[in-house]
């Protein structure tokens, strides 16, 4: 994932089920960064949604949106 990227929130968490209706998806990412922890290194993004909001989220939780 990359700056400019278009995704979509989503999980298949059941604990996290209701998330996905919160989310005005597209998005579009403003800026990627690297979470270091001592155990775990992954991507997160900040993304400005189709509302207005701009949230932070892990990769895990964000699904590319292919060219067709």
């Amino acid at each position: 994932m990359k700056v400019g990227d278009l995704v979509n929130f989503y999980t298949s968490a059941w604990a996290m089920a209701g998330a996905n209706s919160r989310y005005a998806n597209p998005g579009v990412i403003l800026n990627c960064s690297d979470s270091h922890t001592s155990s775990d290194r992954r991507v997160v993004a900040e993304i400005y949604w189709r509302d207005g909001k701009i949230t932070r989220e892990h990769e895990s939780y964000l699904q590319l949106i292919k060219e067709i």
